[in-house]
C-alpha cells in the first residue's frame, strides 16, 4: 500500500465519521436566495468555485474584502451574486443607483454587464457607462433609475462633473482588476470617485497582485478588509497546456499559420483562437497577412472606435470570425465559449500579462492550449515569465519543412568577372558610347556659348525645350540629365530653394523626360520672371512680325545626334 492509497483511505474514513466533507458546497449553502439559486441552476452553475466559496459569505456579512484569484476562476460571479442577493431584498427608495462596479477597460465593463444581465434575469437594472459611447444616450439610461452602474472611471467622472449623476446613494463599491487599473494610470480617478461616495459603504477590491499602491488604496478607503488569496500571484490554471516555440522574426507568421491549422481545429471544425501582439502595428500587419492566406481574422486594439470593437467581439463570439488578433486590451475579462488556442505572437513586456493572456482559454474547467513565440531578443522577458509562473514551460518544435518554407529566397545570379576578354561587339559598343558622349559635350558647349551671347544682349530668360546647362552656383551633375520644358539653358533663381532640390532628386529617381508637366509653382515663377512691357502694344503687320522674328532667332550648331535652337524674345 503506497502513500497516496493511505491518504485516500484516511479521507474516506474521516468522511464516513462526518469529520470532513469532500464534496463541494452548493450555492444554497452560501446564503443566496432561492430565486437566484434557481436561476444559476438554469444557467448550468451547480457548485461554486473556491473564490466564490470564500468571497460570497463575507460580502453577505457586510465585510470589506481584498481578493486575489486565478483568471478564469469565477471571480466576476463572486461579487455579482451577493450584490444581486442584497439589492433584490432591499427596495429602491430613492431614484439613485446603489452600487458601482469599476472596470479598467470597456471590454471588461461590457463583459461584466452581460454577466449581470444573465444572472439578474431582468429583476434588477444596470447601466453601462464607458468611454467611446454616446454620452447623450447614457444620460437617457440614467433617467431609467438603474440599480447598478458598471463604469470605467473616466466616463463616470465626466458625468459627475456635468451634474448628470449623483453618488450619494451608493452603498456598495467594487474595484475590479485593481492592479490593471493602476497600471493604466487610473489611480487619481479612482481616488476622486471614492471621495464622492459616502463613507458608509462596503468595498470589494479584486487584484491579481498586492502591490504597495494596492495596499495604500485599501488602507485609505477600506475598513479592516478581509484578505482572500485563493492562489499564488502569477499562478496559471492547470487545464492549460503551455508551450514555448523558439523562432526567428521571419518565421513568426509561418509558425502562426501552422499553429492555427494544427491546434485551431477540433473535430474538423475551426475553434475560436486569439493571437496577442505587443504593438498595434503588428496587429494590423498580422491580420492582413492572415486574410491573404484565407483565415477569417479581425483585429482588436485601443485605437478602434468602441462601436467597431463591439462589432468585432460580436462577430468573434458568433464564430463569424475565428481568429482575433488583439493587443493587451483583450487580455483581461474576455470570455468566449470554447476558445481553445492562445498564441503570444510577442512575449509580453509585463510578465503578469502572460497569465491574463493565456487565461482566455481553459476557463470554467475546460482545457486549452497556449503557445508563445520567442525570439533571441526575448530571452530576458521570457525568463521573467518563467520566474513569475514558477514553472519551466515545455519547448515545442515545428517540422523542418514548415520552417524551411519561410526561409526560401530567390537565388541570386553570380556576378560576372571583369577580367574576361572583351569581344569585338563590346569594343564597338564602347566606341559608340564615347562618340555619343562627345557629341553631347559639344552640344552643351554650344548651348553655353549661346546662353552667354543672349545674356550679353540683355536677355535673362530664354524660351525653348532642351537639356539644361550647369548653373554657376550648382555642380553640373545635379542638372545635366534633367530637361525642363519652357526654361532653355538658364536655371532660374527660385531653384535654389530646398523644395526644388528635392524635385531634382525626384526627377532623377523617376526618369522624368521632356514631356514633364510643370507644377503650378514652376508655372507661376515662369510667369513672374517673364519681362513685362508696360507700354502700349503696337500692332504689327504680318511682314513686320516675320522680320522681327527673323532678327531675334539665332541658329546654333547642328549634328547627327542633336540640334539646339535658342530663341531670344
Amino acid at each position: 500500500m503506497n502513500f497516496y492509497t493511505c491518504v485516500l483511505l484516511f479521507c474516506t474514513i474521516q468522511k464516513e465519521l462526518g469529520h470532513i466533507n469532500l464534496e463541494r458546497m452548493l450555492f444554497e449553502e452560501l446564503g443566496l436566495s432561492n430565486t437566484l439559486c434557481q436561476r444559476l441552476s438554469v444557467l448550468g452553475f451547480d457548485t461554486p468555485t473556491p473564490i466564490q466559496e470564500k468571497a460570497i459569505p463575507l460580502v453577505l456579512q457586510g465585510q470589506d474584502i481584498v481578493a486575489s484569484a486565478q483568471t478564469g476562476s469565477g471571480k466576476t460571479a463572486s461579487f455579482l451574486l451577493p450584490l444581486l442577493h442584497i439589492l433584490g431584498d432591499i427596495p429602491l427608495k430613492a431614484r439613485m443607483p446603489r452600487a458601482i462596479i469599476m472596470e479598467p477597460t470597456r471590454e471588461l465593463a461590457q463583459q461584466v454587464y452581460e454577466q449581470f444581465d444573465r444572472f439578474s434575469d431582468g429583476v434588477l437594472k444596470a447601466a453601462l457607462l464607458v468611454g467611446g459611447e454616446s454620452m447623450t444616450q447614457q444620460e437617457r439610461v440614467l433617467k431609467t433609475n438603474p440599480d447598478v452602474l458598471i463604469v470605467t472611471p473616466g466616463r463616470l467622472l465626466d458625468l459627475c462633473e456635468r451634474e448628470k449623476l449623483m453618488l450619494f446613494g451608493i452603498r456598495y463599491v467594487v474595484i475590479d482588476e485593481a492592479d490593471r487599473m493602476l497600471d493604466m494610470g487610473f489611480l487619481p480617478d479612482v481616488t476622486r470617485i471614492m471621495e464622492k461616495i459616502p463613507m458608509s459603504r462596503q468595498t470589494m477590491l479584486f487584484s491579481a497582485t498586492f502591490s504597495d499602491e494596492i495596499q495604500s488604496l485599501t488602507r485609505q478607503f477600506m475598513l479592516a478588509p478581509k484578505i482572500i488569496a485563493i492562489s499564488r500571484a502569477g499562478s496559471t490554471v492547470a487545464s492549460i497546456d503551455q508551450y514555448a516555440l523558439y523562432v526567428d522574426d521571419k518565421q513568426k507568421r509561418t509558425a502562426t499559420r501552422y499553429l492555427l491549422k494544427t491546434y485551431g481545429v477540433q473535430d474538423n471544425a475551426k475553434i475560436p483562437s486569439i493571437i496577442f501582439c505587443n504593438r498595434k502595428t503588428d496587429v494590423t500587419t498580422l491580420v492582413s497577412s492572415l486574410k491573404r492566406h484565407g483565415f477569417a481574422a479581425d483585429s482588436l486594439h485601443g485605437d478602434l472606435q468602441q462601436s467597431t470593437r463591439n462589432q468585432t467581439l460580436e462577430r468573434f463570439r458568433s464564430s463569424e470570425v475565428h481568429v482575433l488578433v488583439a493587443s493587451d486590451v483583450a487580455a483581461r475579462g474576455l470570455d468566449v465559449v470554447d476558445l481553445g488556442l492562445v498564441i503570444n505572437f510577442n512575449v509580453p513586456i509585463n510578465a503578469e500579462d502572460y497569465v491574463h493572456r493565456i487565461g482566455r482559454t481553459g476557463r470554467a474547467g475546460k482545457t486549452g492550449i497556449a503557445v508563445t513565440l520567442i525570439e533571441k531578443r526575448d530571452q530576458k522577458l521570457w525568463k521573467a515569465v518563467e520566474a513569475l509562473t514558477q514553472q519551466s514551460i515545455v519547448e515545442m518544435t515545428l517540422p523542418e519543412d514548415i520552417l524551411s518554407t519561410s526561409l526560401k529566397v530567390k537565388a541570386v545570379e553570380p556576378l560576372k568577372t571583369s577580367h574576361k576578354k572583351k569581344t569585338a561587339q563590346s569594343i564597338e559598343k564602347t566606341a559608340t558610347e564615347k562618340s555619343t558622349q562627345k557629341n553631347n559635350d559639344e552640344n552643351k558647349n554650344v548651348a553655353v556659348a549661346s546662353y552667354h551671347k543672349g545674356t550679353e544682349r540683355g536677355h535673362s530668360f530664354v524660351s525653348g525645350s532642351h537639356t539644361s546647362v550647369p548653373h554657376k552656383n550648382y555642380p553640373s551633375s545635379e542638372y545635366d540629365r534633367i530637361t525642363f520644358k519652357g526654361f532653355g539653358d538658364s536655371i532660374p533663381a527660385f531653384f535654389k530653394q530646398e523644395s526644388y532640390r528635392a524635385f531634382f532628386a525626384l526627377s532623377e529617381a523617376t526618369d522624368i523626360n521632356d514631356e514633364t508637366i510643370l507644377t503650378d509653382d514652376v508655372k507661376n515663377e515662369e510667369r513672374r520672371l517673364k519681362p513685362r512691357n508696360r507700354s502700349k502694344k503696337r500692332k504689327l503687320t504680318d511682314g513686320q512680325s516675320a522680320d522681327h522674328t527673323a532678327d531675334t532667332t539665332e541658329k546654333v550648331s547642328q549634328n547627327d545626334d542633336a540640334e539646339h535652337v535658342v530663341s531670344i524674345s
